[in-house]
Parts: structure tokens; C-alpha cells; sequence
């Protein structure tokens, strides 16, 4: 699993690695895992060529199969905003950021599968919870 950070957040790339990997394992998901940490124009800029979306978003998840499971691109800049406007610390938002991104890597997708929301978002509060008691 490879970590990139192209921003001046000071990201704790173990602790990312053991999120996405906590959750691939529960998954039963094998395979290379890219996560990118972008600053808000880069990740606006992503957000319109490949989801016709003129913001910046928190996170974009690329899933790809195989051994090369998939990428996920983080905007610290808009976790932070997330935080604020849901009353979570910074860091309890990025985990929420990192375990619904990995769901998408594992196959769960809320946006075109409405039928499998439901199932994702309960695994992911699941994920969160089980997740904060240890790390």
C-alpha cells in the first residue's frame, strides 16, 4: 500500500494504511492499494473530469479489481470543512473518509447501487466504531 501526500497536512501514513487495510481484510479483499492526499484544486479539478462536478470533494475512490485493487484521493482541506460542519474532530472524520472509501474499493457503491447503500453505510458505522476502540 502506497501513501502519498501532496499536501501540507501532516498525515500519519501508518494509521491510514492500517484504516484501509483493517477494512480490505474484514472484506476478504487482497490487492495494491494507492492513497493520495490532494489539495482543494486538485481534487476539483479530479471531481469535474470524472464526476462532472465543479467542487472539490472529500475523497474519490477508483476501483480497479484485481491486483491492483484500486486508488483513493483525499482532500484534507474538505475532511476539515466536514469535520467542522458535523462536529467531529478532524481525525474522527478522515477515519469515516477512509473506511467509506475503502468500502468503494471493496465493491459497495451508494450512488449507482441504491439497493446496497444501506448494507455500506451500516458496515461502515460498524468499521468506524470497532476501528476507534483500537487505534
Amino acid at each position: 500500500m502506497e501513501v502519498l501526500n501532496e499536501t501540507d497536512w501532516k498525515i500519519d501514513e501508518d494509521w491510514v494504511k492500517k484504516i484501509v487495510e483493517f477494512v480490505l481484510e474484514r472484506e476478504g479483499e487482497e490487492g495494491e492499494v494507492s492513497i493520495a492526499f490532494v489539495g482543494k484544486e486538485k481534487m476539483r479539478e479530479l471531481n469535474e473530469k470524472f464526476r462532472g462536478k465543479d467542487y472539490p470533494t472529500d475523497v474519490l475512490t477508483f476501483p480497479y479489481g484485481d491486483e491492483m485493487l484500486g486508488e483513493i484521493i483525499v482532500c484534507p482541506d474538505v475532511v476539515e470543512e466536514d469535520s467542522k460542519e458535523y462536529g467531529l474532530s478532524f481525525e474522527k472524520e478522515l477515519l469515516i473518509t477512509l473506511v467509506h472509501a475503502a468500502l468503494h474499493l471493496c465493491g459497495y457503491d451508494h450512488e449507482r447501487d441504491s439497493s446496497r447503500a444501506e448494507e455500506m453505510f451500516k458496515k461502515q458505522d460498524e468499521y468506524v466504531k470497532e476501528l476507534e476502540g483500537i487505534l
